[in-house]
């Protein structure tokens, strides 16, 4: 073993050829016999005396300063060793051993519709099993997973998609871990050696908030699940037992639509939203917004019910209309547009114009244009 950097030495000056320092050895019969070594230093009577301590079997009898310095080295060392550990609290000792079943993994929903109500959140259990020693009163605790201080899934998507857990079902209490000595949030329970008794399967609720709009993908993240043993007081005595935990959930494909006449908006599946021309003149004109959020790329079909014409059905007359979206024609016929990105809202403006009203009776003049919004 080699000692280096421990600061008693002194440095010598450096001379000209091979340097050598002297060592007495033990009560030799011719007196002083001396000893050669060829080093990069002079090295100071305390390191000779244990490098050669080292090298040599005999045992050697240093000048005072070296054997002093030599006995002792160690216990220095020791003492130095032990005064750099940190002070650790006093602890009770485990009297219980338990551990976790059950649980790999948690689904805080099936299949996330960012446009849904909230959903209901699911229920997770876990068992904890007796093992030996006394009754066991116990602690669940759950940590934050791998994101951060927030409990979060990554999609592959690059997206984030915010998870929580729970006690209870009402969402109100929720479930952590020891963290900063709070065990308040832990799930608890006590298991023991009796019989019937050495088995307890409890549980947390894990949800998934409504309104997050991210991309359509697989999510994950991973929590460590602890077993603590609690006291009389609630406290931790110790770490019975310790799993890691997949969180995973799938976003599904959605969109959402709602046409916007006038600023009164109608959800496309609902019901007929009225563009209203009031008397009709030659080359009059309304608009409508289509407004449309999701998280995948989205194709709108448009199709006209009359081919493109306002029809009197009493009459058996029409009035020929165009349509523009976004500043595109759209044919008589009708047409499909592809959107391949997605956003929070898109809005696409539609513009209709009256066509020649000079050759046509009085009436109420209609058509209803089909539109449907389909996710990619």
């Amino acid at each position: 073993m080699r000692i280096m950097g421990i600061g008693l030495g002194r440095q010598a000056a450096k001379h000209a050829g091979p340097e050598r320092f002297l060592l007495d050895d033990a009560a030799p019969p011719d007196g002083l016999r001396r000893r050669a070594h060829s080093l990069g230093r002079v090295r100071s009577a305390w390191e000779a005396a244990i490098l050669d301590a080292m090298d040599q079997p005999t045992r050697l009898r240093p000048p005072f300063a070296a054997r002093f310095l030599g006995v002792h080295l160690w216990a220095l060392l020791a003492l130095s060793l032990l005064m750099a550990l940190p002070a650790t609290p006093a602890r009770a000792l485990q009297t219980c051993f338990a551990q976790l079943s059950g649980l790999s993994q948690v689904t805080p929903v099936t299949s996330y519709d960012p446009f849904a109500a909230l959903q209901p959140p699911t229920y997770n259990t876990v068992t904890v099993q007796y093992i030996a020693g006394s009754n066991c009163t116990f602690g669940i605790g759950i940590d934050s997973g791998l994101w951060g201080s927030t409990r979060r899934m990554l999609g592959l998507s690059g997206n984030w998609l915010s998870y929580d857990l729970y006690k209870d079902a009402a969402l109100t209490q929720r479930v952590g871990d020891y963290g900063t000595g709070n065990v308040s949030n832990l799930i608890t329970g006590s298991v023991n050696n009796g019989r019937g008794t050495q088995t307890v399967t409890t549980g947390f609720y894990a949800s998934v908030p409504a309104g997050q709009l991210v991309g359509s993908n697989y999510y994950f993240d991973q929590v460590t699940v602890t077993l603590y043993q609690l006291n009389s007081s609630g406290n931790i005595v110790a770490v019975m037992d310790s799993a890691i935990v997949q969180v995973r959930a799938t976003v599904r494909t959605s969109v959402s639509a709602t046409v916007n006449v006038g600023g009164v908006r109608t959800n496309l599946g609902a019901s007929a939203a009225n563009v209203d021309f009031g008397e009709l003149t030659t080359g009059a004109s309304r608009s409508f917004d289509l407004e449309v959020s999701g998280n995948t790329g989205y194709s709108v079909s448009i199709q006209s019910q009359n081919g493109g014409r306002l029809v009197n059905g009493s009459a058996g007359t029409s009035i020929p209309y165009s349509m523009t979206v976004d500043g595109r024609g759209v044919p008589s016929s009708g047409t499909t547009l592809t959107y391949y990105s997605y956003s929070s809202l898109d809005r696409h403006t539609f513009i209709v114009v009256i066509g020649d009203v000079t050759k046509v009776i009085a009436g109420t003049y209609t058509d209803y244009l089909l539109m449907t919004v389909t996710a990619n």
